[in-house]
């Protein structure tokens, strides 16, 4: 009797353990199930909301976008039927200034940052500070460059001033893009580099940053969709309107976000087709910055396809 007692008690804790697992086993089920929906639901509504402005820009500006003698006629003042083609060389002229001095000296202190320095407190004390400077908002480093660049530097409206504040607005997520990128790279590949008696600065170019270059590419040119993209800080150190295109880098010039911004506040006084230039002009700068973010994905696949071949023959 005791036995089967004891046998009745034992299947019966096992039952209410095979119970119990079962109705925990549902209740991750259903959970799991609902996250799942919450997700969906909140990604079907951020990309209905994209979708939404897109299609807002593209219905207003895509045709004007696309016509050839608005992206490279010239702009009018008084009279309706102007282009846009200084704003569109201007966006392109800060891009190309900004690049020069930014991307050298991010990927430099990246290098510097994950292959030399040594982890102590001022390591951690630059990436805090990067990753703080990347938080704080674009027309806060307008300000700055208006007082430092334009007025203390006697730069004034430029190319130039806006190049240099655009290089200090940029410059941590640069480093923080490439820093990131570099240690992503197997630290075997050092390993096996420096045993076979190559130095650390012969490992870092031939080694590391090829292997490293799909990330820091892809971050230099969403940088560059980043800088023709921006406004605020554009506003205040380079400008908002010209009329001929500012071939020197000292010149005043007019990015096409600023310029959209001086159209949609001040321009309907000027230009008596000042809402289908802006909306045109808005259109283009989508597929621009588009156009750079597809850019940056098929150089990340080709480095990507070009890392898998050579390891498949190594």
């Amino acid at each position: 009797m005791n036995g089967s007692a004891q046998a009745e008690s034992t299947s019966r804790i096992l039952v209410a353990g095979s119970e119990t697992l079962r109705r925990r086993e549902d209740r991750a089920r259903r959970t799991d199930r609902v996250g799942t929906m919450a997700v969906w639901a909140t990604a079907m509504v951020g990309l209905g909301l994209l979708g939404l402005i897109v299609a807002a820009i593209c219905y207003y500006g895509l045709l004007t976008a696309l016509d050839p003698s608005f992206v490279f006629g010239m702009p009018e003042t008084m009279d309706a039927g102007g282009g846009i083609f200084p704003m569109v060389f201007s966006s392109f002229y800060l891009a190309v200034l900004t690049s020069i001095m930014v991307l050298p000296v991010g990927v430099g202190a990246a290098i510097y940052m994950s292959e030399y320095a040594r982890e102590g407190f001022m390591t951690r004390t630059v990436r805090f500070g990067a990753d703080v400077l990347t938080t704080i908002p674009s027309i806060v480093f307008g300000i700055f460059g208006l007082v430092f660049f334009v007025t203390f530097m006697g730069l004034g409206y430029s190319l130039l001033a806006g190049a240099l504040l655009m290089t200090l607005l940029n410059l941590p997520t640069v480093m923080r893009t490439a820093e990131e990128s570099i240690r992503a790279v197997p630290h075997s590949y050092r390993e096996a580099s420096m045993g076979l008696g190559a130095t650390r600065w012969y490992t870092v170019r031939k080694v590391i940053l090829p292997s490293a270059m799909p990330g820091i590419t892809t971050g230099a040119i969403l940088t560059l969709g980043r800088i023709v993209g921006e406004s605020a800080a554009i506003v205040y150190t380079v400008g908002i309107f010209s009329s001929r295109v500012p071939w020197s880098p000292l010149k005043p010039a007019a990015p096409m976000a600023g310029n959209i911004w001086y159209l949609f506040t001040e321009g309907g006084a000027l230009i008596p087709d000042w809402l289908k230039i802006a909306s045109g002009q808005a259109a283009f700068l989508l597929l621009v910055v588009l156009a750079f973010n597809m850019l940056a994905r098929f150089i990340a696949w080709i480095y990507k396809r070009k890392t898998r071949t050579e390891a498949r023959f190594c």
